[in-house]
C-alpha cells in the first residue's frame, strides 16, 4: 500500500487534512507547561454568549488519509465526520503494509463532526459514556497522530462554539481542552488523532477529538450531548457509565491491545 496521506484535525485558522510531523523515537512524550490563567475546577455552565469562539477552515478531501475510530457498541465504531466523508472505501490499518477492508458503511451527523461506522468489532469491548465533565477535569485523547500513536492529556477549559461552513446548531457546540502532556506523541500537529476518543479520569467517554490549535496547545472535542444524539438517532445501544471497564483512564497500549481503538484508513478514488 502506498504511503498514507495523513488526515489531520481541523486547525483553527488552518486547513483540514494538514500532514502531521514524523514522530521522533527519541522523544516519545513530553510535558506541556500548564496554561496560564487556568480556572479552578467548577461545574461547566450551560451554553452562552461567553463560550470560546473558534473558527476553522474546511477544504475538500483530495487524497487518501487516516484517522482514529473506537468501539462504542458491538459492531459500531465512532469517529469524526471529516475522517470518513468523501471516502470511497474504508478500512482498518493492520500494519504499515496492510489494510483490512470494512464491509459496512458510515453515516454522519448532518451538522456536527461525528460519524458512525458499522464494522465487525470481534470481542473488543466498547467504551461507556460518561457524565459531562467539570471545568478543570482531566481528559485523555487517544489516537494515531503522524507516524506515532499514543495519548494526549489535558484539562477542560470550558465550552466552545466552532464556526465552519458545515457545522450548525448543536454541531457547533464543543468542549475545549488545554494540553498538559503527551505520551508516545511527538511535538507538533495532532493530525491523525481525529475521531479518537476523549476519556475522563475514570476511563469513560466524554468526547471525540475533532480540532486543535497546535500553537496554543488546545484540543476541541465533540460534546457528550452530540454523541448521545447521534447514537440515539441511529438506535445504537450503549453501556451506561456505571458499567465502565476501568477505574481510571487506561493507557493507549491497553486500548490498542484489546482492539477498542484502531487506525482508520480512507481511500479516495479507485
Amino acid at each position: 500500500m502506498a504511503a498514507f496521506v495523513l488526515a489531520g484535525l481541523f486547525e483553527w485558522g488552518g486547513d483540514l487534512m494538514q500532514p502531521a510531523p514524523e514522530a521522533r523515537p527519541d522523544r516519545p512524550g513530553y510535558e506541556v507547561p500548564p496554561a496560564q490563567g487556568r480556572t479552578p475546577r467548577r461545574p461547566l455552565p450551560p451554553p452562552s454568549l461567553n463560550d470560546i469562539k473558534l473558527r476553522i477552515e474546511e477544504s475538500e478531501k483530495i487524497g487518501n488519509g487516516v484517522g482514529t475510530a473506537f468501539v462504542i457498541s458491538p459492531d459500531y465504531w465512532l469517529t469524526a465526520r471529516h475522517v470518513v466523508e468523501g471516502c470511497d472505501r474504508l478500512g482498518f490499518v493492520v500494519d504499515q503494509q496492510r489494510v483490512m477492508p470494512i464491509r459496512g458503511g458510515a453515516v454522519w451527523h448532518p451538522d456536527a463532526d461525528i460519524a458512525l461506522v458499522r464494522a465487525d468489532a470481534g470481542q473488543s469491548p466498547a467504551l461507556s459514556l460518561g457524565p459531562l465533565p467539570d471545568i478543570g477535569d482531566a481528559g485523555y485523547h487517544y489516537g494515531f497522530p503522524g507516524t506515532g500513536k499514543g495519548r494526549v492529556s489535558s484539562a477542560l477549559l470550558g465550552r466552545g462554539e466552532l464556526h465552519g461552513k458545515s457545522l450548525r446548531g448543536i454541531g457547533r457546540l464543543v468542549l475545549v481542552w488545554a494540553e498538559t502532556g503527551r505520551e508516545g506523541v511527538a511535538p507538533g500537529s495532532l493530525g491523525g488523532i481525529s475521531g479518537g476518543p476523549t476519556l475522563d479520569a475514570s476511563g469513560r467517554l466524554v468526547g471525540i477529538a475533532i480540532a486543535s490549535n497546535t500553537r496554543r496547545g488546545r484540543v476541541s472535542t465533540v460534546a457528550p450531548r452530540t454523541i448521545k444524539q447521534m447514537l440515539n438517532s441511529e438506535r445504537v445501544p450503549t453501556e451506561e457509565a456505571a458499567g465502565a471497564r476501568w477505574g481510571n483512564a487506561p493507557s493507549f497500549s491497553e486500548l490498542e491491545r484489546i482492539g477498542t481503538v484502531r487506525q482508520l484508513y480512507c481511500k479516495v478514488g479507485s
